[in-house]
């Protein structure tokens, strides 16, 4: 077990050893259940399979120099990924206990198992126990309809004959395998190929308690970037490197920032505008004469493509720098998603990925510490820019042929950090510096034109900086300018945060605009939903009786009817609480008579609530004449996503009897309405402030790795809605237990007509 730090290294272990086997198709499968000796995990693949003499003679055997000797496999000559054959201890990390049946062309079928517990028990190695004995195809196909693989369609096209291929089942498994964990191996998985690899070998990732989760594994490309910097090493002493500029306009340099070009500096190639409206230019790097060419040869040819993507507008260090530098738009949430999940620069050696190279938190070129050294923004005096760790994406393609210096760890997790692997580094690092110096170069003859443009502004950030570096002792005249430096600083950084928030917000309107567009097309949907589900059931009992499928679990379609109905009012419940809310009465500012706005409310949400086992009531007491002038659609942003918080804390609280109070009074003109629930209550790091949860992008919904994946935003809007009422609060409540909140709206003074 020691040989693979965690049970998706094993996986990605055993999918290699399908690719060896010139597999055209590997499935994982996940089968999950109450326990984990109840759990289980399938490798399969359509590659050559083993004979008994395979089995014995190397499966069974640890460490063999097979792939050593030879190093293409037979079939597709294909460049095998492992080297050590250590292949079999993966199952081990597993699970405790393998069953492997396998079929080769020329041998037929064996099945072969062992429990890995007996290894513990055992004195002496030969007292450790593997069973091989034949299988035939008839008794094979007992054993995969027994294991719940025939209902996997893609099953029947790799096992369609049985002549050739290998099943692995892992059970008693060591590892529990939450949504999450499958999560995360998709995404493994999704980096383990490249794109011009996925129609030689098709990989597919299921989940046999829902199979239409995921499915086929498709290699991550992505199109969204700022640069992209593509370099060959194929030998001798140059590397050939094109870039690929995408990150500023083209049409804004020709005409609002045209003058940027009469700089002499940005007169010669690859920095005249020409040159911006090819998009790439080709550069070629030098290898220091110092390093000797035979040490050189070492490293081997080696494939280098890496993406600059920023995931903001805003330099750290650049606070006019939307105004220096025409950038192209970017959608921020999208690339921060991506770059979670994909970022880093990753290893594959003959089209496989290395592990850990690149994996979050993984910065092997130590981009990180030179960035560090350096934190100035791209406008800076040139030569002093450094990209972040977390503003890259990048293949490193080797080969065991070309790049034979560079041997696995004996854990499989990594290569070695010999001499070889350490110049292959520092020339990554090279390739690296040729975006960085392309990048500051442009930004800061943009930067320079800026400042000759605008003196002023420059002058007034230059005089605030000096102003906050003087010491205390100062007379009274400096001290006021220092204050008023740190007035004009707060200021700045205000308005900073402002346009944040507003980027969200429009980031926010464009989705509902996104909803109301299709309006008429999705109120149609949204119809027909349930009633096509009871339609194709009295079609298909027409001519299957339900009877015929009694006790059947897999292959059943009236159990998928039921699957699919209960999805199909998910959805029908969420437009129909979506259509409604974007409404265009929603958006006047009219007289709302608050006792049948609330009982609307109720309404709309209880469909939902239902589902989840959540009872929500509603006390109204003396209201039934109250009003307030308002934007419906505000009302709806501030007590739906009450609702929303409260259906996450239940997500998180052991509470069987879940509910939710509305309780609303009318205490001397004011509409007092208390929101509480029973849930989990406010999170931990609130409880002794807990005004803060109020602050734009504040949240404490968090993932396993307690990553924050909530928005941060609905608290803050909910508050900015309430305070723009006259005499309006929103306050928390003091909870025991649960959580409470309480919003309180001055009402309408009726007049006597």
């Amino acid at each position: 077990m020691e040989n693979f730090a965690n049970a998706e290294g094993a996986i990605v272990e055993l999918v290699k050893n399908a690719y060896d086997a010139d597999a055209e198709m590997c499935v994982v499968v996940a089968d999950i259940r109450r326990s984990l000796e109840e759990s289980r995990l399938f490798i399969i693949d359509n590659g050559s399979g083993m004979s008994e003499s395979t089995i014995i003679k190397h499966w069974m055997t640890i460490g063999t120099d097979d792939k050593l000797v030879n190093a293409r496999t037979t079939g597709k000559q294909r460049v095998k990924s492992g080297a050590k054959g250590i292949g079999r201890f993966a199952l081990n990390r597993l699970g405790s206990k393998v069953e492997m049946i396998t079929f080769n062309e020329f041998d037929g079928g064996h099945l072969w198992s062992v429990d890995w517990r007996s290894f513990d028990e055992a004195k002496v190695l030969s007292d450790i126990k593997a069973t091989l004995e034949r299988l035939s195809t008839a008794d094979a196909a007992e054993r995969f309809k027994d294991y719940g693989l025939m209902s996997i369609s893609v099953f029947e096209k790799i096992q369609s004959d049985f002549s050739h291929g290998t099943v692995i089942c892992v059970s008693n498994l060591n590892d529990s395998w939450k949504e999450e964990n499958l999560v995360s191996l998709q995404r493994n998985l999704e980096n383990l190929i490249p794109d011009h690899m996925q129609s030689a070998f098709g990989l597919y990732l299921y989940n046999l308690k829902d199979l239409s989760w995921c499915g086929k594994i498709d290699p991550v490309e992505y199109s969204d970037y700022d640069y992209k910097i593509s370099a060959r090493y194929g030998g001798g002493r140059t590397i050939d490197v094109c870039i690929e500029r995408n990150e500023l306009n083209v049409s804004l340099l020709e005409t609002s920032y045209s003058r940027v070009f009469e700089r002499s500096s940005m007169q010669v190639p690859p920095y005249c505008l020409d040159d911006f409206r090819k998009k790439s230019v080709m550069q070629q790097i030098a290898i220091s004469d110092a390093v000797n060419q035979d040490f050189l040869d070492t490293v081997g040819e080696f494939s280098f493509t890496f993406y600059f993507i920023k995931n903001t507008t805003k330099d750290d260090q650049d606070k006019d720098g939307n105004k220096k530098y025409p950038y192209n738009t970017i959608d921020s949430i999208a690339r921060k998603s991506w770059l979670s999940k994909f970022g880093g620069v990753r290893i594959f050696r003959d089209d496989f990925r290395v592990r850990p190279y690149g994996e979050n938190g993984n910065d092997w070129l130590d981009l990180g510490r030179r960035q560090a050294q350096s934190p100035g923004g791209a406008g800076q005096k040139i030569g002093g820019y450094r990209i972040r760790p977390n503003q890259i994406a990048g293949v490193v393609n080797i080969s065991r042929v070309h790049n034979s210096a560079f041997e696995d760890k004996s854990s499989r997790e990594g290569i070695q950090e010999n001499d070889a692997f350490t110049l292959f580094k520092n020339l990554l690092v090279q390739i690296i510096s040729v975006f960085e110096n392309d990048r500051n170069y442009i930004m800061y003859n943009l930067s320079e034109q800026f400042r000759s443009e605008h003196p002023v502004t420059i002058k007034a950030h230059d005089i605030a900086k000096r102003a906050l570096q003087q010491s205390d002792e100062q007379s009274e005249d400096k001290k006021d300018l220092k204050i008023l430096a740190e007035s004009y600083q707060s200021l700045e950084s205000e308005l900073n945060e402002k346009e944040a928030e507003l980027a969200m917000l429009r980031g926010l309107a464009s989705m509902g605009i996104s909803v109301a567009t299709f309006t008429h097309e999705l109120r149609s949907v949204m119809l027909r939903l349930i009633p096509r589900n009871e339609t194709l059931r009295k079609i298909i009992s027409q001519f299957i009786p339900v009877e015929k499928f009694s006790g059947v679990r897999f292959g059943n379609p009236y159990r998928e009817l039921d699957i699919m109905r209960n999805e199909d009012e998910k959805l029908y419940n969420w437009l129909q609480y979506s259509l409604h809310s974007i409404q265009r009465n929603k958006r006047d500012w009219v007289e709302i008579k608050l006792s049948d706005y609330f009982k609307r409310f109720l309404d709309s949400w209880q469909p939902s609530l239902s589902k989840k086992n959540i009872t929500m009531h509603l006390n109204m007491n003396d209201m039934d004449d109250a009003v307030i002038d308002a934007f419906e659609m505000d009302l709806d942003s501030v007590y739906n996503n009450f609702v929303a918080n409260s259906i996450n804390a239940f997500l998180k609280s052991k509470e069987e009897n879940k509910e939710i109070s509305l309780n609303i009074t009318n205490d001397h003109g004011l509409a007092v309405i208390d929101f509480i629930d029973n849930g989990c209550g406010l999170a931990a790091e609130y409880k002794e402030n807990p005004n803060i949860i109020f602050n734009a992008f504040e949240t404490s919904t968090v993932d396993n790795k307690n990553n924050k994946i909530g928005t941060g935003m609905g608290l803050f809007i909910a508050k900015g809605v309430i305070e723009k009422f006259t005499d309006s609060t929103i306050a928390i409540l003091p909870q025991r237990a649960g959580f409470g909140i309480r919003t309180i709206l001055k009402l309408k003074i009726k007049t006597e007509k």
